[in-house]
């Protein structure tokens, strides 16, 4: 990126895109290729209208598998969205040990270092609510999966969870993977966050994805595009913070 563009496209005024903010889960809207929506994906979790899978006799446990960096939190945080936003009663939860004023339906194990407060977490909105999100499920130990199996079964609540492979006695809700459409699709959702639709916007696109800084990342990296997009905050200073700043 050279300086005419960093003057013509303001870019000294733009927020760093590849800070932690822009890039934690749920920000940037999931990319679907084709005609599937994350209306379609939620409607695979929840119960026939009037009807729970208890009365119904039925299990379901369903899991958003892939690698590394590949958007499976991002997804499982709009499947949450999308569930509450058809379901006002059931509460939310981020963390894993509510207490019995917050809301429940979301567990994220990742952001945990106590996995047997998180365990319990799962556990106890088993029992309060329509369904049971979990991201990050190979972090429970095998006895607590036999444990959460067993109690959505009992309470017949509906299971899904992220994880990089597909897990033991559950059913592929999505494979996530990044390829050329995904890419573009983030790091325009990246620059809107910083800076909003501006005229310099596709100049700075295909800047960055012309760098080597770029290439080399991605070579890196592979299919993990978080690290990708991490890796490129310090080439982000490095031409235009440091162009704005000796000017």
């Amino acid at each position: 990126m050279n300086e005419s563009m960093t003057r013509d496209s303001g870019l000294s005024s733009w927020s760093n895109p590849f800070c932690s903010r822009f890039l934690k889960p749920g920000h940037i809207p999931f990319c679907f290729p084709g005609t599937e929506s994350i209306k379609q994906l939620a409607d695979r979790i929840r119960a026939p209208h009037g009807q729970t899978l208890k009365t119904l006799g039925q299990d379901l446990r369903l899991a958003i598998v892939g690698p590394h960096g590949t958007g499976k939190s991002t997804l499982l945080h709009h499947l949450s969205q999308e569930l509450r936003s058809n379901c006002p009663s059931n509460r939310h939860a981020k963390g894993p040990e509510p207490s019995d004023a917050e809301p429940t339906g979301l567990v994220l194990l990742h952001s945990s270092s106590n996995k047997l407060g998180a365990l319990r977490s799962i556990l106890r909105q088993l029992h309060r609510s329509d369904w049971c999100l979990i991201d990050g499920y190979e972090q429970i130990p095998r006895w607590g999966q036999l444990m959460v199996m067993a109690s959505a079964r009992r309470s017949g609540v509906p299971l899904c969870v992220t994880a990089h492979r597909l897990p033991w006695k559950f059913q592929l809700l999505w494979h996530t993977r990044v390829d050329p459409q995904v890419e573009s699709h983030v790091i325009d959702c990246l620059l809107a966050s910083a800076a909003g639709q501006t005229p310099g916007s596709a100049k700075v696109k295909s800047a960055l994805l012309e760098s080597p800084h770029w290439a080399i990342s991605r070579q890196k990296h592979r299919d993990n595009l978080r690290e990708s997009l991490f890796d490129m905050y310090d080439w982000w200073q490095a031409t235009v913070d440091d162009f704005s700043g000796s000017r």
